[in-house]
This record gives C-alpha cells, structure tokens and sequence, in this order.
C-alpha cells in the first residue's frame, strides 16, 4: 500500500525546524525499497483517508445538493489508498449513472481529472469509464465536461495508441453537436492527441472545416488546435494560407489573433513559396505577404491584436527588403493619390503662381495622378506599419514595436541605419518603460550604426532623465555606439560631464561609460588629449584634483584609448603618471594596464598553469593523507585558508575554489563530531559544530550552480551524513526531542535514493548504501530503533571522496555599491529623531543569482543592540543587468531604500547591512560582507 499526493502540513506541535533545521525540500523516492522509507515519514504527520468512505457517504445522500457537497470533500482532500480506487471508480460510476442532476455529473467528471493530475490511479481504466459513461449522455455541459476530462487524463499518464485512438474517435463523435462548447473540446482534444500521421492524411483538414463554424469560439480553437498540431511535428500545408487570411477580418477578436498566428507560423514555414495575388496573375513570397497581413493588423480596433501584430513582426526575418523597408515609410496614398502635407500644398500653390479661375472644368485637380497598375503591394499593407506601432497610443504597441524593430535591424544592418531615427525619437516617450526598450534596442544594434551630432543632440537631452535607470541606460548605450566626428566625441564628453556634477550618485555607471567610449575612439580620444587634459603646449598646467569624478573620468576614457593606441602616452604630462599609479590601485577594473611610469608586467594566475595545478597538487595531499586522520585535519584546514585566499586572487576560479572550500570545511567539521559519536571528549561545543554544519550544508546545496552530476551526489552524500550525525548527537545528548531530526534523515534518504535511481550510472559510497539499506529495513522507523541501525555505521563512516576540479562552478555573491563604508564613515553620521525613519539608499549587484531564487533575496539589518531585522525586497528593485550584448542570465542589480529607525542612543554607532538569500525560515545565508553606516538617533527636541 502506498501513499499519493498533497501530503498535508506537520501539526503545530512538532518542533522540526527548530530542532534540525531541514537541509532540503524535495519529493520523495518513489523506487519500491524506499517506498517504505516515504511510507514511515507520512504516517508520522498525517492518516491516509479512505475515499471508500466518502463514496460512502454519497450512497447515502438523499438529494443532488448533499451529494455535490461530498464530491466537493473529495477533491479537496487528495490523500487516499491507492488499493482503493478500482472500487471507488466502480461506485462514482454507478452514482453517476442514477444522478438526474447535471451538475453532480460534472463535478464527478470534474473529479476523475482530478484524481488523474494528482494521484497515481489506473488511467487507461478511466478514460475507458469516461468514453463509457459519455456514450449515452445527452446533456451538452456533461459532454464538454467529460472531453476535457479526457484531455487531462490523457496529459498527465501518456495513454497508448489503443487509447489514443479511443479518445480521437470519440472525439469525432462528438463533432457533429449542436453544442458550440462541445465541439470546441472535441477539437481541442483532436488537436493534443490525433496522431501526426492520421492528422496530415484526414483530422487536419477536418478540423481545418470548422474554421467556417457559425460560432466564433468553434473557429478560434479550430486554427489554435491546428497551431497544436504543428508545434506537435505536422505539416501544416500553404493552402491553410487563403482561410487564414479570410479570418483576419471576423468581426471577433480570439478568431483574428488565432488567424494571426496561423499566418505568422504558415509564412515561417513556407518563406519561399510563392501565392498568387488576389484578382491579378502576379506572385509573390508567402513570407512577404504574410507580413503585409501582419502589418495590417497594426490598424485593427483591438489592442491585444496590434500588439499580438507588433510582437510578431521581430520573427518574420526572412522578408524581403523592400517590404522591410517600407514599415518606416510615412508616405500613404487614398484613392491613388499621394498625400502631402499642408505646408507642402501651399508651397506649391506659392511658386506656381497660379490660382483656380472656376471657369475650367477641373483645373484644380491633383497633378500628380498615379497608375493603378503601378501600385505596389507594399503601399497598402507594409507602409508605416512599425511607425504606427511607435505612434500607437498603448504603451503594450509601442514597447512591441521597438522590440520587433530592434529584431529586424540585428539581421539587416540597411534597415538598422533606417531604423535609426526612429529609436532615437522613442528617448522622448512619457513611458519610462519604453525609453528604456527604446535605449536598450539601439544598444543591441550599435554595431551597425555610426551617430551623428543632431542624433547625439536628442539622445544627450534624456541624459538629465530623473529614473536612474534610463540615465544607466543611456551610459550603457553611449559606451557601446561609435561617433562620426571629432565634434561629436566632445559632445558626448561634456554632456556627461555635466550631468554627473546634478546626479553625483552615477559615478560608477559614468565610469564604464567613459570606459567602453575611450575603447571604441582611441583616435578620436587622441586627437583631444590636450584639450581634454588642459594641457599648454609652452606652460606648465595646475595640477588637477585626482579626487574630483570629472578628471576621474577624463583619465579613464583617455587611459582606456591609450591601451589600443600606445602612441598616446607620449602626450600625457608627467602629473598623469602619478595618476595613473593611484587609479591603477584604486579601480583596476576601470583603468587598464599600460607601460607608463614602468609598470609594463602584471602577475596573473591562469586555470591552466597557476590556479588548477595548485588545487590539484592540494587535493591531491589530501587524498594521500587518508590514513593519518590528525595530519588530514590539520591539511584541511590549511587548504580552506588557501582556497579562500585563491577564490580572491583568481576571479575566473572563484566558484571552483569557494565550493572545494566549503566542501573541505564541512568535512572537517564532519570529522570532528563523528568522534563525539564514539564517546569521545571534543573541544568545541557540540550544539555549534551541528550548526556550522548545517550551514555549511545550506550553503553547498544553495550558493553553486552549474554542478555536474557528480558534484550534486557528493552534495547529498553529505547532507545524508550530516542529518545521521544530527540524529546521533540529538539521542546521546537526550536533552530535545528526537523525532523531528529522525524525519528529516528519512526525507533527505528518499532524496538521495530517488536521484541514484534517476541516475542509473552513479554509484553511491559505501556509507551511503549502508545507511539507505538499513532504513528500508526497518518497518516502523521510530527515533531509537533508526538510531540503533545506524549508530555502527556512522561511527565506522570513511571520509567523504574529495570532489573533482569543475571550472565551470558558479558562486552566488553579492556587492553593495551604496552605502560605502567610505560615505558614512564616524565623520558622516545618519541623524534622525528618535522613533522616526531615516531612508538610505542601497545599489548592490548579485552574481550568479539563479531565477528561481530571486524570491529568496533578502535585506538583513543588525543593530548594535543584537536586534535584527530581516526585509522581504520589493520585486521591482531586483532586476537583470543589461550588457551591451543584451540582458544577463545570472546578474542582478538591487536598487531599494532601507529604513532604519530605532530608540535614543547616546552616540553614533554602526549599522550593519547585508545581503542575503533565504533558503528555509529563519535561516538565511550572507552573500556579501555587511556594510556598516554609522546612524544617531536623537532625542527628540521639546521646543515652545
């Protein structure tokens, strides 16, 4: 007998987090000799309940209304007997058949789908007893019920061909209802299950003839049900095209976006084809004019439409030129005719000079008439169209217009230039989030393009923007764009000059600015030097202040141009030198490494030569060690010593570094309480070996990414460990409870077993197997009886193997950038009233923070009183660095405002801010160093 899903919570009175910390969360094996293990852990927190009771109850029910409410019971419990579902299945079954009600019938259906998304029951049996039932109902609700029933079955057991084909052909049963919600379930059923062979000889073009159903929501889920079908591997053929184009014109919104995205996908797949124009004998590219029909879907009424229209444009790469070209084309035409504006109409009348008499029969007419035959295509469908998506008055068009644009002009540089302009005026959109696509997209395609001064002029203008992160933006996109003229580079130069001395707090982002544009213009930056650094040809210039950002950023530009242009040190004043030297020490991120003032030769470790032989060399002497354990202990001290300082030393093998450190840590630790375990006296107290040692867990399970596979099973080798350590020490000590720790080594044994049946190839050490044979053992694994199991085997446990070299480990870590120590250090103090709020702004940047840990980031405030305080960041403040080659996968910035408030102290103290990553309730795992501001809160004044 076994247990299945939705497990329900532990009762309050169990104290499992405070007496041993879980180390992971994570489901359990599911293999049939820790079944067991799964089974004991359950039976600790909760009694399976028997759905043979409820179906009982129902039996007795005495109307609908009772007997809905039971089924309602049912569902909202999910922790049943797997032995008993065949006869429950068999009672819901003839309950169903006697019901007059339709709504129970639904909720008995409603409920089959249920048991099959989340409980392990005999699938094949239900959709046979579904299909059964549905045969002889009549009512529409019931059906439409039953079908997508089916499809949730069907989803979550991979039924065979045999049942496969049960459920298609019931589904075309039900085609021919008068029902509209029937037969789009039936086609929705077609479409997730029809196998692709039958599918391209028959059911797509049946399902294709239900895109003329009278009803709207009958067509919108044939053309989505086709889409299915082509996401699945079939074929969807180019005459699906002329339907497609047909619905563009419904007078319902969900069929126009599904026919939108039938000639989106059809001009993909088939870009080479061509189509003949309608009532003309000329052809065309099914691409091109699939994105005519996608243009002119930017002037349909609905909003969700022109955006739909907009996003897909960016995938359609394979137009032709010409139609590309044409979106940002402002020339219309009504009636053959082109239109000019008023002010060129009045120019014309002016130099003609001539004026209508009324005495001729149309002598003002328009000159300029043009031949039909003579229009294009692309003058009805392509012209403007991005350009109304930029003017759209939604900011959902204008942010997926820039979007699509920018996917263009990365694969045609012509149409990149063109696109241009039009970016650059989106600097002035009132939405800030559209300034930022806009600055971000033409940072994307800056390869392509070369800035002239009256575009520099509008995007310097947006500079002195009051969000913080177009200004970054902008920095961002300057850094990567090149400039024409030697005017425009000075342009440049000072604008950001200037608007650093009004927003002081961009020093950082105005230096990798100046950075990146001394790199792309070191001619340029040479033929400004003198200017830049006020230097006179015959007089010897004022020394200038090293300290004062505007010269900072000055030297960096000209050092950085300097590094691919030698020929410019010679321009440089001997002061620069000593300049140099100090930049060089205080930001060698920003300053390069230049042969001035004989510092030519840097000394560098590599992975290949300096950093990976001198780890294979430690580990190596610790694996020779093995034996010795007191000579072994002292090493592994001394190689996390040396790890932490190679992890400072070597950026590029810093995660390498980090985790062998921590994993040699917590084996040391490991160590060192397995001989408490043998009665033997230890220096350091028990109780906070076990938390370093948890920690030390948390951390290698939390803070590492990119693990092969092997690394993951050594992790959990060692939580394994840890938690049978953590069970011993609890029962020898007798003084807490030792159910909660027994449990927690339960759930992390059915982990590890579960990952070593996914992973057929690994092989688990010694220590591991013992232990997970002893526990499925026992059959009723109480804390005593588990501690007698496994007390011989932990006391006789090896050390753990030492973990292979993989370079390409990552380490969660953070940097905060505000506060700096240096801006509130004992002279620049916080003041505040006491009980009040004092704000202070924080920037930090987070490496190697993967997506699903995001909601874990966490602000951790310590005041000198011990109180500590820890804040949940809003979501908006945590968002991905953009680079120049787009956004960053693992490297977040955190911009947010921490509040600081506490009672009358009698002088300034430090305040220590941290960064955190929460990974189970009350406890949490530093990324960075805590930062310290010094905050007064004062009494408050009493005044008249």
């Amino acid at each position: 007998m076994s247990l299945v899903a939705k497990r329900p919570l532990p009762e309050p009175t169990q104290t499992i987090q405070d007496s041993a910390p879980q180390l992971l969360s994570s489901s359990l094996s599911t293999a049939r000799i820790y079944k067991r293990i799964r089974l004991t852990a359950r039976k600790i927190v909760g009694t399976p309940t028997s759905i043979l009771a409820y179906v009982n109850l129902l039996e007795d029910t005495t109307n609908s209304n009772d007997a809905l409410q039971v089924l309602i019971k049912i569902s909202e419990a999910m922790l049943f007997d797997e032995s008993e579902f065949p006869e429950a299945i068999r009672l819901l079954v003839e309950h169903f058949r006697r019901e007059p009600e339709s709504a129970v019938r639904v909720k008995v259906l409603a409920l089959f789908g249920d048991l099959a998304t989340d409980t392990g029951i005999d699938c094949p049996q239900l959709i046979d007893e579904v299909i059964a039932l549905l045969k002889g109902e009549t009512s529409a609700k019931v059906i439409s019920q039953g079908l997508q029933a089916l499809e949730r079955i069907g989803k979550a057991c991979n039924p065979t061909v045999a049942y496969v084909n049960k459920m298609v052909f019931f589904a075309k049963s039900k085609l021919f209802s008068p029902s509209h919600n029937v037969q789009r379930h039936a086609i929705l059923l077609l479409g997730e299950f029809v196998l692709i062979s039958d599918a391209e000889k028959e059911s797509l073009e049946l399902i294709g003839k239900y895109t003329d159903s009278p009803d709207a929501r009958v067509r919108a889920q044939a053309f989505r049900s086709m889409l299915t079908l082509g996401e699945r591997g079939v074929v969807l053929p180019s005459s699906l095209y002329a339907r497609a184009c047909g619905a563009l014109t419904d007078d319902y919104e969900c069929v126009r976006k599904e026919a939108l995205h039938m000639i989106y996908e059809l001009g993909v797949r088939h870009p080479e084809q061509n189509i003949k124009l309608p009532e003309s004998e000329q052809e065309i590219r099914l691409i091109d004019d699939a994105f005519g029909k996608v243009c002119n879907a930017l002037c349909d009424l609905s909003m969700h439409i022109r955006t739909l229209a907009a996003e897909l444009l960016g995938g359609m790469t394979m137009v032709s030129d010409e139609f590309l070209h044409q979106t940002l084309d402002k020339k219309l035409m009504s009636n053959m005719r082109k239109k000019k504006s008023l002010h060129e109409r009045n120019a014309e009348h002016f130099t003609s000079g001539e004026w209508s008499s009324g005495k001729k029969w149309a002598d003002d007419a328009p000159k300029e008439m043009v031949n039909a035959d003579s229009v294009s295509l692309m003058a009805s469908g392509a012209c403007g169209a991005l350009v109304q998506g930029l003017e759209d008055e939604f900011l959902e068009v204008r942010t997926a217009s820039v979007n699509s644009m920018c996917k263009l002009a990365l694969r045609n540089p012509p149409f990149a230039v063109t696109s241009l302009d039009f970016l650059v005026d989106m600097f002035n959109d009132e939405i800030e989030e559209v300034r930022l696509r806009a600055i971000y997209s033409l940072t994307a395609i800056s390869k392509h393009i070369i800035l002239r001064e009256d575009q520099l002029e509008t995007m310097l203008s947006s500079l002195e923007d009051y969000s913080v992160e177009v200004r970054e933006g902008l920095h961002l996109m300057l850094g990567a764009c090149k400039v024409s003229t030697k005017a425009c580079l000075s342009l440049v130069v000072q604008k950001v000059l200037d608007v650093l001395l009004k927003y002081p707090e961009d020093r950082l982002s105005t230096f990798g600015c100046m950075q990146r544009v001394g790199q792309k213009h070191p001619e340029i930056c040479m033929s400004l030097t003198p200017q830049l650094l006020q230097d006179h040809p015959f007089f010897d210039s004022a020394e200038r202040d090293v300290e004062d950002p505007s010269y900072v950023c000055i030297l960096i530009m000209l050092f950085n141009a300097a590094q691919h242009l030698p020929p410019m040190l010679s321009l440089f004043p001997e002061t620069i030198v000593k300049h140099y030297a100090y930049l060089r020490d205080t930001m060698p991120n920003f300053v390069p490494l230049l042969n001035l003032g004989g510092q030519s030769t840097e000394l560098t470790l590599t992975r290949s030569t300096g950093s990976r032989q001198f780890l294979e060399t430690l580990l190596n002497n610790i694996q020779l060690a093995y034996s010795a354990p007191q000579a072994r202990q002292a090493l592994l001290k001394t190689a996390q010593e040396n790890l932490d300082r190679l992890a400072e030393i070597d950026p590029s093998f810093s995660g390498t570094a980090n985790f062998t450190a921590v994993f040699l840590g917590t084996q040391l630790l490991m160590e060192q309480l397995q001989i408490a375990t043998t009665g033997q006296p230890t220096k350091a107290p028990l109780k906070d070996c076990l938390g370093q040692l948890i920690r030390q867990c948390l951390k290698l399970q939390n803070l590492f990414s990119s693990l092969t596979l092997e690394d993951e099973l050594l992790v959990k080798q060692m939580c394994l460990r840890a938690s049978a350590l953590n069970l011993v020490l609890v029962v020898k000590d007798r003084s807490q409870s030792a159910l909660a720790p027994c449990q927690l080594l339960l759930h992390i044994a059915a982990d590890a077993s579960s990952f070593l049946q996914e992973n057929s190839s690994l092989v688990a050490d010694s220590f591991t197997s013992a232990i997970l044979t002893k526990l499925a053992s026992i059959g009723d694994p109480r804390p005593g009886r588990v501690f007698r199991e496994i007390l011989p085997v932990v006391q006789a446990a090896a050390p753990v193997a030492i973990p292979r070299i993989n370079t390409n480990i990552k380490m969660c870590k953070a940097r905060i950038l505000e506060p700096s120590e240096s801006s509130f250090n004992s002279d620049n103090v916080i003041k505040v009233t006491a009980g009040l709020i004092a704000a202070v702004p924080l920037v930090a940047e987070l490496e190697n923070l993967q997506e699903t840990q995001r909601q874990d980031v966490r602000l951790k405030i310590k005041y000198p009183d011990q109180n500590v305080h820890v804040i949940v960041p809003r979501k908006k403040d945590l968002k991905k660095i953009m680079t120049e080659q787009g956004e960053s996968q693992s490297h977040w910035r955190l911009r947010t405002t921490v509040l600081l408030s506490h009672g009358v102290w009698t002088e300034a103290s430090p305040v220590d801010i941290s960064i955190c990553l929460s990974v189970r309730p009350g406890s949490e795992l530093e990324l960075c160093k805590p930062v310290k501001v010094h905050f007064a809160p004062k009494p408050v004044k009493r005044g008249i």
